[in-house]
């Protein structure tokens, strides 16, 4: 019969118990700490590829700087601060109002990027372009449309080096979609959609504000992980010794090399054929042929006969692509 436990032997049983939080106890029992997880937000992107990223732009910064310094004819510099990733409505909290916001279009791919030019370094982009010296004081009101084309221009600079920047990842394109005053009038994604916020130090002459630029999470994942392999990648000249090393073990290496010729019959003709038959190949002995190793056209040669056998005399190299069909 089992025994009913009494206040006392309850007490005691709690007293012995190991003191601590929830999160202790779970560890000594073998389950391992708390770990803070949001689910709203959760890190789709590795760090790997936030590192890459963040080279990726470094390089986009320098080049941009450049074409700025000279497009506005001022002092420009522009450098990448923080590579992070937010949800799209954390990204919209955290902008001016009003201020100069794009909507950008990356094809092939699909889905919008953003990108936010603070309304400071705006104004101070519109007095240069139109005769000013950029130094007065920004009015506190939204871009006129006027000002706006202005301010198109120079976003267009930036996107032409952006996209020349990710083709050395993958051929995109980044180009305007939209454009607004208040971001919370452009429908770019959805609130709770991740995206890769690239923020960026800009200084054209003496005024220096903030460059935004937001790119969906899922543009870097259709890259997929090489995307950090191909950014890592480089390309090394092989010494002399490996140069012969490579020589030597690829020499060793049988490859198989064929020429086709083809020629057709009917049906009948094929029945009737018997030992000793010519057939005409359609091929004049003074034509090149194609010879090729493995599956790619790399010689031309001419037919030929040695010690009564069919030959083949080579006469030159090729840079063809064909395959051995195609060279038939």
């Amino acid at each position: 019969m089992s025994k009913i436990l009494s206040q006392d032997e309850i007490d005691a049983l709690l007293s012995s118990a190991p003191s601590g939080d929830a999160a202790t106890i779970a560890g000594d029992a073998g389950l391992g700490g708390v770990i803070t997880y949001n689910f709203r937000r959760p890190d789709r992107i590795s760090k790997d590829q936030i590192r890459s990223l963040h080279f990726l732009h470094d390089r986009f910064a320098r080049n941009a700087a450049s074409s700025l310094a000279a497009y506005l004819r001022a002092m420009t510099d522009l450098s990448i601060v923080s590579v992070e990733q937010f949800s799209y409505s954390e990204f919209l909290m955290s902008l001016a109002d009003p201020t100069a916001y794009y909507a950008i279009a990356i094809p092939p791919l699909d889905g919008l990027g953003a990108l936010e030019l603070n309304p400071t370094l705006a104004f101070t982009i519109v007095d240069r372009m139109l005769g000013g010296s950029g130094l007065s004081a920004p009015p506190n009101r939204a871009l006129t449309e006027i000002e706006q084309n202005v301010v198109d221009a120079v976003v267009r600079v930036l996107l032409g080096h952006l996209s020349e920047t990710w083709k050395a990842v993958f051929d995109l394109e980044f180009k305007i979609n939209g454009r607004e005053t208040r971001p919370q009038m452009l429908q770019v994604m959805g609130p709770n959609e991740v995206v890769i916020l690239l923020v960026f130090d800009l200084k054209v002459g003496d005024i220096r504000g903030m460059l935004n630029l937001c790119i969906p999470a899922s543009v870097v994942e259709a890259t997929g992980y090489s995307f950090v392999q191909r950014w890592q990648r480089s390309n090394r000249v092989p010494t002399a010794s490996e140069r012969q090393w490579l020589g030597t073990n690829l020499g060793r290496v049988p490859l198989t090399v064929t020429t086709s010729l083809e020629t057709r019959l009917r049906a009948r003709e094929l029945v009737e054929l018997k030992l000793g038959d010519t057939l005409n190949l359609g091929v004049p002995v003074q034509r090149p042929v194609d010879v090729c190793v493995g599956n790619r056209a790399k010689f031309e040669g001419r037919l030929t006969t040695n010690d009564g056998h069919a030959a083949l005399r080579l006469q030159r190299l090729t840079n063809g692509t064909a395959s051995a069909a195609e060279a038939a």
